[in-house]
């Protein structure tokens, strides 16, 4: 049977279109899932980020923690840093407080004891022999010290047998001493020959002033002495010594005058100052140790030859040149040894450098300068003299039944330590002399001193 024609067109139209419909619903449904796709993959994508976000900022909350508890630590430090520096100031300012108070107990006590020695001084000044310029000095230093464990103090027996008052006595000795003195200075104003006067410094010792010569320009120290405090007899003896001793370890006298009741020595001028003020500004090394060590031995070697104790051997009265050189200075203080008088037993020098015997009152001889250097050595090395910090009675007692600490525990150079262990041995008979330890190994290391200035 045949059906129409347009049937059959209507029902290929129909297919056709079916086909069509369907096909478009693919490509939508399609389109929808890629669509979801993109759409996941934006939100895991934005997950991924707001998992970032959120990791980050827990790791700078952590830090900013970190940060906080770093800020809370060092508030903390500070504030004990605070606390323990002021508690550092107050130590430290009680330390200053008792160093001052004990630097003014043993100034009041130098003062005492320079005034006894004054005192006695007058009390027993007597007439001396007319002779050598030398044998009048050692006499009359030996009868300063002849027998008594404290010369200090004034004896009123030892004045001599007269009807004249004490003061009239006094009086005449002086006279007689300025005579004497007057015949190894020039009486003079030594103002009329040196220029350009500048104040160098003081002390028990007096006071020195740097000066030129007008006539050559050449520069020298010259050292003003009280005679109402040192007396004229010390100061002849100094002069004499100084005139006497020439040697290149010993500062070089050039001359002297009496004007205006003072004496007047002009010495030659050292350019490096004192080794004291050198110790002061910086830590020396070992080798220029060694050097200043052995330039004291060769002067004491050659003082101790001619029978000269210095008695006053520390940092202050030792000067140095810029040149290198090493010198002894300060001879107020020194005695004369003789064959009748071959030990002394005054209680003399300064207490921090005093041997043991010294402080003792022990009789002794030479050698007490040998222990002095090793405490000059001690100076060089740590900055400062055992006990310097204790007042005088501190001091002389631990001096003189201990000598010094352990030098073990002062963290020495091995050298070093060994050498001042010859040099501050309590038995004057194991001490060494200035000629025996001039062989010592340690000044083996000595080197010039041009780089210490």
């Amino acid at each position: 049977m045949k059906l129409p024609l347009f049937s059959l067109g209507s029902m290929a139209g129909t297919s056709s279109g079916s086909v069509y419909l369907s096909h478009q619903e693919r490509r939508l449904k399609q389109q929808r899932l890629k669509a979801l796709e993109q759409r996941e993959h934006f939100l895991a994508e934005l997950q991924r980020q707001k998992a970032a976000h959120l990791d980050k900022v827990c790791r700078l909350q952590r830090e900013l923690n970190q940060r906080q508890r770093q800020v809370e630590q060092l508030r903390q430090e500070l504030k004990e840093e605070r606390e323990n520096g002021q508690n550092k100031l107050q130590a430290e300012l009680r330390e200053a407080q008792r160093k001052m108070k004990a630097v003014e107990e043993r100034h009041k006590e130098e003062m005492e004891r320079m005034q006894k020695m004054l005192q006695y001084r007058l009390a027993e000044q007597k007439p001396m022999d007319v002779g050598s310029a030398i044998g009048d000095a050692s006499a009359a230093a030996s009868s300063e010290e002849a027998s008594s464990p404290q010369p200090e103090e004034p004896r009123v027996s030892s004045l001599p047998c007269s009807g004249q008052e004490p003061d009239q006595l006094c009086q005449d000795g002086e006279n007689q001493g300025l005579e004497q003195l007057r015949s190894v200075v020039s009486v003079a104003d030594p103002k009329q020959k040196y220029t350009g006067w500048k104040f160098i410094g003081s002390g028990g010792f007096g006071t020195v002033y740097k000066a030129f010569d007008a006539a050559t320009g050449q520069a020298v120290a010259i050292k003003k002495l009280d005679l109402q405090q040192q007396g004229c007899e010390q100061v002849k003896k100094e002069i004499l010594v100084m005139r006497e001793m020439k040697n290149p370890n010993i500062v070089t006298y050039l001359e002297s005058y009496l004007a205006n009741e003072a004496v007047w020595l002009v010495l030659e001028y050292m350019d490096g100052g004192s080794l004291a003020m050198v110790i002061l500004m910086k830590t020396m090394a070992v080798g220029h140790i060694a050097t200043v060590c052995q330039e004291c031995l060769r002067g004491l070697a050659f003082l101790h030859a001619n029978n000269i104790i210095h008695r006053d051997i520390k940092s202050g009265n030792i000067l140095l040149g810029l040149d290198g050189s090493v010198k002894l200075a300060d001879f107020g203080s020194c005695a004369l040894l003789t064959p009748e008088q071959s030990k002394r037993r005054s209680m003399v020098g300064t207490t921090c450098w005093m041997a043991p015997e010294v402080v003792r009152r022990d009789p002794y001889g030479p050698k007490v300068d040998i222990w002095s250097l090793g405490i000059v050595g001690i100076e060089m090395a740590k900055g400062e003299a055992p006990y310097i910090w204790e007042i005088s009675s501190k001091a002389t007692y631990l001096i003189s039944t201990q000598g010094i600490p352990h030098l073990e525990e002062l963290s020495l150079h091995p050298g070093l330590c060994e050498f001042l262990g010859c040099c501050l041995q309590m038995d004057v008979d194991r001490r060494g002399s200035a000629k025996e330890l001039l062989k010592h190994p340690f000044l083996k290391l000595a080197k010039p001193l041009f780089g210490l200035f």
